[in-house]
Order: structure tokens, then sequence, then C-alpha cells
């Protein structure tokens, strides 16, 4: 259920013994409509919720007067359970609105652990005509809300006639409060009759296909970007004009932003064995870089001052997940929040973001229980950490990629479902509905917005791959291709081989998961899967030995667990109820060894292929997608080593061994043993291509299409064939200008 809904639900028991006998108060510019729940700024109507009014009404009723948490959760939700967030959330979109007084107090003041107070000198008009409020059981309010670009529609089931007028004429009136981009402007708050990127434009800033990330100045005249070479550029939008700032490295650099002075750049580094890096960059006037913080997990944030960054940092000895802010100069790096144990924050996205004013903070996340995620975007104040408001993502979508705050005041995300490309929203906290901004092929990475809103930076990029056959021994020039058309292939989709040779494969071809069948020519394609066995994803296939069976990971509603069918796709049968993920097969294909996570650190599990009670496979924590050598005896696996400088690893272990023997700094993992047993294969976090790592300690690239991703690659079982998913990925800089205005 989200907020929105939950507010209205909450509408059911309004009665006139709560609302009192005075018709309506009088502050300054403002005039609170008692019976009708409304609020005037002048003589136009806010957009607020009732439930949001009537907790005005509770606060200026007492005006001068500190009310407390419980008070107000009695009075607005006397028959229901909610949680307390939902008050925090009235009470920001409340301070939203109305802003500072004249003399620059807040109008609602907040004490902490004690309640809130209103500050405004409240004037009763003369006229105090006694009305009398009729008392309803079921009362909705909410009415349409069209958008009219990417929008959704909700109808309340009922509206009363006299409600009905009154909320059509809230929709004529409908602003949005405009945000200060300084701290200490919230006061300029005023209704603005828009909602911004009704309509756009995009405008290509790149043409090179190799960005990979980027930052727009706070006025807009400047652009910076890296690229897959990890040089850093910088645009001036006005001359088109691009200068390198920092030259190619083997130093992975993400842009983060840009000082609101246009002097640095901040940047994500991450080089081999070292933990990864927050730096701050010149734009001019060398290459010297200042370090801001250490293992960020997370991209940064910067405040709209310049002077703070927030970022995600994982706990290494408990897993738990943090919100850290620093100043921009490295000091001062403290904890603002700390996920509870069934929760996480976004890592290795931009999953931070400040408000226009930067009274506070997004962290864009999620929840875990029963095995179920469940996406949200929290909304803390930086000073004490308080958790103000909490906004549900949609239901289908997979995670959030990128979160940047407007000027608007409504956030706006990259995020995807499971048939469509990674695809740009917009927060709307006034109606709390969300909306689609872009509607095309492509997909969209990380969010840079001016001070003012109007341009919006993001990546664009195309990733489809196709599978390609090619001898055991990497002969590239025998590799031909044996699927056609516009597929999403990756490391996590997986491949398979059938004892008969034939290929098996997980792909989102034509926006629609699927497990897939083809013959190593090419010919014969079959799906298998059917709406992927009633789930919304399906992918990492493994046949059994004897090509009886098909085990896979399926995620439906959020919950990801592992499955097995037929051979022919019939049959599809739940193995796992406990969020099970990364299926390996044990060598005679009785036993699926999988994934389960849990706190601090992930187990490997073990369940009958038939299906029954499932037992702890191996006492290593912290470890996923295992493969075995030949006689069964060793199994090389991805690890997370959370006190090694580079935890991302690739272990080698006895099946029985309640530690890794040896580890390799290969993060990308996937594993897959050599005949012998003394190497084994796999991918590195670049997807360059296929590396051979020797258990002496040597390494060499085994097979590079440059140019090209290597997405995903296995052996035949005779051991003669090599099937790999390639792909060619182009991504640029494009800016998104509104023209609403």
């Amino acid at each position: 259920m989200s907020l929105s809904e939950q507010l209205i639900i909450s509408q059911q028991n309004l009665t006139a013994a709560k609302l009192g006998g005075q018709t309506s108060y009088e502050f300054e510019n403002f005039r609170l409509d008692v019976p009708r729940l409304m609020l005037y700024r002048d003589t136009a109507a806010v957009s607020l919720k009732p439930k949001v009014v009537e907790t005005l009404v509770a606060l200026v009723e007492r005006h001068g007067e500190i009310v407390s948490n419980k008070e107000l959760m009695d009075r607005l939700w006397a028959d229901s359970f909610v949680e307390e967030s939902n008050l925090t959330q009235n009470i920001y979109l409340l301070r939203k609105v109305l802003g500072n007084g004249r003399d620059g107090k807040p109008f609602i003041e907040n004490f902490s652990r004690r309640g809130y107070r209103f500050n405004g000198e409240v004037r009763e008009p003369r006229s105090k005509t006694q009305v009398l409020v009729a008392t309803h059981t079921r009362t909705q309010t909410v009415v349409d809300e069209v958008f009219e670009s990417g929008s959704r529609r909700r109808l309340g089931r009922w509206i009363p006639a006299a409600v009905a007028l009154v909320a059509g004429a809230t929709i004529v009136a409908v602003g949005y409060g405009i945000w200060g981009v300084r701290s200490g402007n919230s006061s300029r708050a005023a209704n603005v009759p828009f909602a911004s990127f009704q309509s756009f434009k995009l405008k290509r800033q790149s043409d090179t296909g190799d960005v990979t990330s980027s930052a727009v100045s706070a006025d807009g005249k400047f652009i910076a970007y890296a690229d897959t070479q990890n040089s850093i550029w910088l645009k001036n939008t006005s001359s088109d004009s691009v200068v390198q700032v920092l030259p190619a490295s083997t130093v992975h650099r993400g842009l983060m932003a840009i000082s609101p002075d246009n002097d640095f750049l901040y940047v994500h580094v991450q080089a081999k064995e070292t933990k990864s890096e927050i730096v701050k960059v010149p734009v001019f006037g060398g290459s010297e870089q200042s370090r801001i913080a250490i293992e960020p997990w997370s991209d940064a944030a910067l405040s709209p001052d310049g002077k703070q960054l927030v970022f995600v940092r994982v706990k290494g000895d408990t897993g738990q997940h943090e919100l850290i802010s620093a100043n921009s100069d490295g000091s001062g790096e403290r904890v603002i929040a700390t996920a509870a144990d069934t929760g996480w924050f976004g890592v290795w996205s931009q999953s931070t973001a400040w408000s226009p004013d930067g009274a506070l903070i997004a962290c864009a996340g999620g929840t875990h229980q029963d095995g179920k995620e469940t996406g949200v975007i929290r909304i803390f104040r930086p000073g004490d950490g308080e958790l103000v408001s909490t906004i549900p993502i949609e239901p289908e979508w997979n995670f959030i990629d990128s979160i940047v705050w407007l000027a608007d005041g409504d956030l706006m995300t990259i995020s995807s479902n499971n048939s469509t490309e990674q695809q740009i929203f917009k927060y709307a906290f006034a109606s709390g509905e969300w909306r689609r901004i872009t509607n095309d092929l492509t997909n969209y990475h990380r969010l840079s917005a001016s001070a003012d809103g109007r341009v919006v930076v993001t990546v664009q990029f195309e990733n489809f791959g196709n599978l390609w056959m090619l001898p055991a021994t990497g002969d590239k020039l025998q590799a031909r291709q044996i699927t056609t058309g516009r597929n999403l292939l990756t490391d996590t989709t997986g491949i398979s081989w059938t004892p008969d040779g034939r290929i098996v494969y997980g792909a989102n071809s034509g926006g629609k998961w699927g497990i897939w069948m083809i013959d190593p020519d090419g010919q014969n394609a079959v799906q298998l899967t059917q709406n992927c066995a009633g789930n919304d994803t399906c992918g990492e296939p493994i046949v059994t030995p004897d090509g009886r069976l098909i085990v896979f990971q399926a995620k439906r509603d959020g919950v990801r667990n592992i499955w097995r069918m037929e051979s022919d796709g019939s049959n599809p049968t739940q193995l796992t109820y406990d969020g099970g993920a990364y299926p390996s097969l044990t060598n005679d294909g009785s036993t699926v060894v999988y994934v389960r996570p849990e706190k601090p650190a992930t187990t490997l599990q073990q369940v009958p292929i038939e299906g029954g009670e499932k037992t702890r496979f191996s006492a290593i924590d912290s470890a996923a997608s295992v493969a075995f050598t030949r006689d069964g005896e060793r199994m090389a696996f991805g690890y997370y080593d959370a006190k090694s400088k580079d935890p991302w690893k690739t272990c080698v272990a006895a099946v029985n061994a309640d530690a890794p023997d040896k580890c390799f700094g290969n993060s990308r993992s996937y594993p897959r043993w050599a005949a012998d047993g003394k190497s084994f294969y796999y991918l590195d976090h670049d997807y360059r291509g296929v590396w051979k790592q020797f258990l002496d300690g040597q390494r060499s690239m085994f097979l590079e299409f440059p140019g090209e991703r290597t997405d995903n690659f296995v052996f035949s079982p005779d051991g003669k064939s090599l099937v790999v998913a390639r792909s060619k990925q182009t991504q640029d800089v494009v800016s998104i200008i509104d023209e609403s205005r």
C-alpha cells in the first residue's frame, strides 16, 4: 500500500468532534478552512491532502504550545494503527508549503523527541457563524489526478457531490512549493502553476559512445564526464568546447559532482588492491587530488552550498548499511543514520540526494522481510538523523539506479521494472504519485541537475548483445553468431549446455524475460518458460548432467527463489522459499547449492533437486556462484573479504573447508574450472574479456573482443566448444531540458 493510499484510508473516521467549532483561522497570508480541510495562500488553494491539513489544524488550535507526537497520533489516527513516519511526512509537507514566517522563524518548529509547535500569530475571523459538520464513517476526498505526460490516473471509489465540488476547485488551483536553492530560503515558498518536465527536449552532449558518468554545474554552464579509459573531461555548454581535466588511467574514475563555484570536481576512484575513495580534483591548475573519504559504497551527493557530501558505507564487521556525511574538505565525517537489520541503503549506485535547501537528505534503499525485497526512499534530517518520511517506490520496480532532488521540491529517479529499460521517473510530494518522464528503448544512468532544476544531465546507453560460438581454444577467427535481435544478456542471465550439445540461456528479449534453448548452429530456438513460470523474471539456468531437469532462479514480487523444470519447460517447481539466489549444481546433479541472504553475511545452502529440506552446505560465509572441480573435491567461488582493502575476490577451497584456501583479487567471479583443476576462468569487473587464473597466482587474458563487452561464457561438457555472450555498449551524455515553463 502506498503512503498516499494510507493517507486516504486514514480519513475514514473524520468527525465534527475532532474539528471543533472554529470555522477558520488566519495567519499572515494564509487562511485555514477547518470544516472543508482546505488551506489557502492569499486566494489560491494549496494542494494538500485532508489528513495533512487536519495535522495543521491540530497544531494551529494550540498555537504556541508544543504538541507531542503521541497527542497528534491519537488525534489523527485514533482508530487505526499506522507508523509514526506518516506524521513526519505530514509535518514535512506542511513545512515545505508554509516555509518561514516574516520573523524568519519556521511556522512549524520541531522539538526532538517532544513534538511540534506552531509559531505563527493566529487570527480568528470576525464572523464566527457556527457551521454543523456531519460525521462520516467513510469520506473519500481524493479525485482524479491526471498528468499530461506518462501519467497514472487514480480515481476515488466514492466521492460525495459536495466533496467533489471542493476537490474539483482544489485541482484547478494546484500548485507546487518552490524550494530555495540555498539553506535558509524556505520562506520563498510560493504557488507555481506548473509541474516541471511536462514537456522537454533532449540534447546530446557527447558523441564518443564511451561515457560512464557525468555531472552538470549548478549554473548549467559546464558538464563534466568520465569515459571508459577513465579520462575526465569538461565541456562548456555555451561554446561546446571540451578540455581534458585528467588523462586516461588504470584507476577507475566515476564523476559525481561539480562544486558550486565550478572550481572542483568530486570523483569516485578505485584502484586495484586499494579501497575506493572520494577525491576532489581542481578543474584548472593541475591534477592534484585531495582525499575526502575512504570506502564509499555509493556515489556521493554534494550539498547545495558545496560544504558537505553524503554517501552510503557498509560496515565490514556487521554488514550494516550506514548513511555517512563529511565536510567537503574531508573533515567531520559522521554517521547520520544506520539501516535497521531488515533494511538497506542503496550501494553501487547514486542513491543519495540533498533537498534544494540542504535541510533534508533522500536515500534510496529498501527492506528485507521473509525473503522479499521492497524498495523505498527514506528522507532524513542530516542534523540529528531523524527519519522524516518513507516513500514507497512502485511495486514493479527492481531498483533505483539514481536519485536527484529538483528545485521544485520533487524527486527524479532512474528505475526499471521487469520488462522495460532503465527509464526516468518523477515523484511529486504534493500528490504522492510517480510519473514517467522518458519512454524509449534506451537506458539511462546517473542524474545530475542544475540549481534551478531546468537542466538534468544523464548518461544514455544501449547494451544489447548476442551469443557467439567458438572453439574452446578461444580462436576468435572462428567465432560465429548464433542468436539475433536485441537481447539483454548479462553475467546474471546465465548460459548452460545440455548433454547433447544444445545451449540453454536466459535473456530479456522484446521486453520479456525468459529461458530459451537453441542449437549450436543457431537453429531451432525455442522459449522454454511461459511468463517465467508465473514469476516476474527468470534466469541463470543450469542443466543437470543427465539433461532431464533445468534449475533456474526466478523473482516474483521482489522475492528471488530457486526453481526447477523439465528440459522442455514443463512442470516448473519451486525448490526454495528463503530468498535463494545464484544456483549451482553438484557434479552428480542431485543437489542444488545456492546463496541465502542473511545478516551479517550470506550463507551457502543446499537443497535436493527433487525437493526437500534445505541444510547448510558450507561453513564459509559471504560466498556465491560456486563451481566444482571434476572430482568434486574443490570449489571456486566469488567471495567478499570484509577485512581486505580489495574485498571482492574469487577464492578456492576444499568443499568441506571452514575458510578459503587461496583468494585472488578478481571481482566479477562466475568461475569455470579448467579440466586439469589447476586453473579457472572468470570475468573481471570491467567485462573486458575472459581471464585465466592459475592457482600459483599467475593470470593471463584468455579471450578478448576489443571495443566490446564479454558478459558471460561457458564451456561445453566435452570441452571442445565455448559459448560467449558479447555486446557493444554505446554511452553518451544527454541533457534533458525542461520546456514546461
